[in-house]
C-alpha cells in the first residue's frame, strides 16, 4: 500500500472520529425564547395522574446534596430513602402538579443560547440568578444552586415513561417588603430548564416542593380525634440499665404512679378532664395502694389540653424500619412472652422484661415491653387502646427550613434539634365498650284478663327486640374493634417512629406533670388540709440486679460492636 493510500484512509478515519466525538458530545438543548412568553413552561405536562415518580435536589447549609424521591408502586406511593414508607402524597403531590401545569413565562431574564461567543458567561449568569444544577459535582458551593424538581410519568400515547418536568428554581426576582432576607413564597423566581440555558422568571410557589419528610407522609399518624377518647391511662416509671462484668443486663424499674384520667362532657357539654383512679407505690415492699389528691393539689389541664392537641396531629420525624421477624410476630398480635428479644429493640429503648402484677405480686410473673422514659395509653370509646411507649434518644438531626435556607445567608448554623423513638401498638378492650343494657322480660300469666296479658305480651316482645338489639350492638362493637386493631397492627409493625423532643414533652405524662399545687386556694382550711399526710413518700424500687429476660437464661447479653 502506498504512502499516500495510508494518508488518505489516515486521514477519513480521523473525519469520522472527529464526527463521532461531535455527535456523542453533551447537546444544549435549544429553544425559540421569544415565542415562549406567555406560554406555558412545559407543555406536554397536563395529567398529575400520570405521575410515577417525583425527584426534588437541593443544597444543605453545607453544601452537602440532599435528595428527596417518592414512587408510585401498586397503586401507593413510597418513600424510598425511609425503607418505602407510605406516603401520603395525594393533597401534596396535587399541588405540585398545579403548580407546574400551566406554569406561564411571564419573562426572559437571560435570552442566552447555544453558541459558543455566551456559553463562556453561561456559569456565571446561572450562579446570579440562584439556577445552578444542585446535582452538579463540579458547582462545590451551595450559595447559588436551585432546587430541582423532576417528574417522570406515563406518556399516554407510547405508555413509556418518560420526563415530563426538569425544572431548577432559583432565586425570587424581588423580596416582599421590608425583609430583604426571606421574600414570601409564593412570588415572581428566575428558574430554567435543567439542560438548557435561558433563565425565566415565572410566578411559583418555593413552598410546595419541600423535601422534607414530614411534609409527605400523614399528619394524623394515630388515625384519632380527640372527642372519641374515653380515658388516658398513665403508667409512671422508668428503667435503670446495669452492664455487669459478665455482659449480662441488669434492668431496675422505678415505678412511681398509675394515674386514669377520663375526658368526657361536662353539665355545660364542655370536655372535662377527671382524675378517675391514682394508684401509688409505698413501703420497702412496694405495695400497690390507691391514693388521693391532697386538697391543694389538682389536674393540670393546660398540660393534658397540650397532649390532645399534640395527640390530634401527631408529628414524626423519621422512621426506623423494625426486623421482619419481630414486625411479623406484631402483626400477627403475638404476646410478648412469645416474641424474643431483638437486638433494635433495646438500641430504641424497648425491653421485654418478666415483671410482676401489680395488684398482686404473689401471681406469675408476665411478659411486658417496657420503655426507658415510660409509656401513656389512650382508650377509646370503642375500645381501641393506642399504646405510645418512649425509648431513648436517636441523637441530633439538622431541621433546618428548607425555604428559609434558599433565601437567607447561607452561613448562618442551622437549628440542632434531638430526636426520640416511639413504640405504638394497638390492643382491643371490650370492657370499655358499654355493656348491653338487657331488660328484664316479665313473665305472662296463663290466666286472668286477656287484655292485660295481650298487654304484657307486647311489652314482653318489645323488650326483647330492644334486648336483641342491645346484643347485636355490643357483638358488633366488639367485631369492628377487633377488625380494626388488626389494621393498625399491620400499620405499626413495621415502624419505630420517631419524634422530636417537643413533640415527647407534650406527649410524655408523668404524676408530677399532670397533678399540680392549685395556684389559688379555696379557703385557708382547705390550704392547711393535707389528705395523704400519713402516706409514706414514694420510693424507688429496689434494683433488680440481673432480671431474667425472657428467650434468655438469665442473661441478656449485649452485642459488641
Amino acid at each position: 500500500m502506498s504512502e499516500k493510500i495510508k494518508t488518505l484512509i489516515f486521514l477519513l478515519l480521523a473525519i469520522v472520529l472527529l464526527g463521532l466525538a461531535w455527535y456523542s458530545k453533551p447537546q444544549i438543548r435549544t429553544v425559540n425564547i421569544e415565542s415562549i412568553i406567555g406560554k406555558p413552561l412545559f407543555e406536554k405536562f397536563t395529567d398529575p395522574l400520570s405521575i410515577k415518580r417525583l425527584e426534588i435536589v437541593r443544597r444543605d447549609a453545607t453544601g452537602e446534596k440532599e435528595e428527596f424521591r417518592i414512587i408510585e408502586q401498586g397503586g401507593s406511593w413510597r418513600i424510598p430513602s425511609h425503607d418505602n414508607y407510605p406516603a401520603d402524597a395525594k393533597d401534596q403531590m396535587g399541588l405540585i402538579a398545579d403548580a407546574l401545569i400551566g406554569l406561564n413565562v411571564l419573562d426572559v431574564a437571560e435570552k442566552l443560547s447555544g453558541d459558543s461567543t455566551q456559553a463562556v458567561n453561561t456559569t456565571a449568569i446561572h450562579t446570579t440568578y440562584g439556577v445552578l444544577d444542585p446535582t452538579d459535582t463540579t458547582v462545590s458551593s451551595n450559595e447559588n444552586t436551585g432546587v430541582k424538581v423532576t417528574l417522570v410519568g406515563t406518556n399516554k400515547e407510547t405508555k413509556i415513561d418518560e420526563t415530563m418536568v426538569e425544572l431548577i428554581i432559583g432565586k425570587a426576582v424581588e423580596p416582599i417588603g421590608n425583609n430583604q432576607d426571606e421574600p414570601s413564597s409564593s412570588v415572581n423566581r428566575y428558574v430554567r430548564i435543567a439542560g438548557q440555558l435561558p433563565v425565566y422568571i415565572v410566578k411559583i410557589d418555593i413552598d410546595r416542593f419541600s423535601a422534607k419528610f414530614d411534609r409527605w407522609i400523614e399528619k394524623n399518624l394515630l388515625d384519632i380525634h380527640s372527642i372519641d377518647i374515653a380515658e388516658i391511662f398513665i403508667d409512671d416509671y422508668s428503667l435503670d440499665l446495669q452492664l455487669t462484668s459478665g455482659g449480662a443486663l441488669g434492668v431496675s424499674i422505678n415505678n412511681v404512679a398509675d394515674l386514669a384520667i377520663a375526658y368526657n362532657n361536662d353539665e355545660t357539654g364542655n370536655k372535662k378532664w377527671t382524675l378517675k383512679k391514682c394508684m401509688g407505690y409505698r413501703g420497702a415492699h412496694r405495695e400497690y395502694y390507691e391514693k388521693n389528691l391532697n386538697a391543694n393539689e389538682e389536674l393540670n389541664v393546660e398540660v393534658l389540653d397540650n397532649l390532645i392537641n399534640s395527640i390530634n396531629n401527631l408529628k414524626i420525624v423519621n422512621v426506623t424500619k423494625k426486623p421482619n421477624k419481630l414486625a411479623e410476630s406484631l402483626r400477627k398480635g403475638e404476646s410478648f412472652d412469645k416474641i424474643k428479644p431483638d437486638e433494635s429493640l433495646f438500641k430504641a429503648g424497648f425491653y421485654l422484661v418478666a415483671a410482676p402484677d401489680k395488684t398482686n405480686p404473689k401471681n406469675k410473673e408476665s411478659v411486658k415491653l417496657l420503655a426507658t422514659q415510660g409509656d401513656i395509653q389512650l382508650r377509646m370509646k370503642d375500645g381501641i387502646c393506642y399504646n405510645l411507649r418512649f425509648g431513648e434518644l436517636t441523637g441530633t438531626q439538622t431541621e433546618a427550613d428548607q425555604n428559609k435556607e434558599l433565601n437567607k445567608n447561607q452561613n448562618e448554623t442551622p437549628s440542632m434539634m434531638e430526636n426520640r423513638y416511639l413504640f405504638i401498638n394497638a390492643d382491643f378492650d371490650e370492657k370499655i365498650i358499654p355493656p348491653a343494657d338487657i331488660q328484664k322480660l316479665p313473665e305472662i300469666p296463663t290466666t286472668g284478663d286477656q287484655n292485660t296479658i295481650d298487654k304484657i305480651k307486647k311489652e314482653r316482645e318489645q323488650k326483647e327486640k330492644s334486648n336483641l338489639r342491645e346484643k347485636e350492638r355490643v357483638e358488633k362493637a366488639i367485631e369492628s374493634g377487633k377488625a380494626r386493631v388488626k389494621k393498625l397492627s399491620e400499620r405499626f409493625a413495621d415502624w419505630y417512629y420517631v419524634i422530636s423532643e417537643d413533640v415527647y414533652k407534650k406527649i410524655h405524662l408523668t404524676e408530677s406533670s399532670v397533678i399540680r399545687i392549685k395556684t389559688t386556694t379555696q379557703n385557708n382550711a382547705d390550704a392547711n388540709t393535707n389528705l395523704n399526710v400519713n402516706q409514706p413518700p414514694i420510693q424507688k424500687q429496689q434494683t433488680l440486679p440481673e432480671l431474667n429476660l425472657p428467650g434468655t437464661d438469665g442473661e441478656f447479653k449485649l452485642p459488641i460492636e
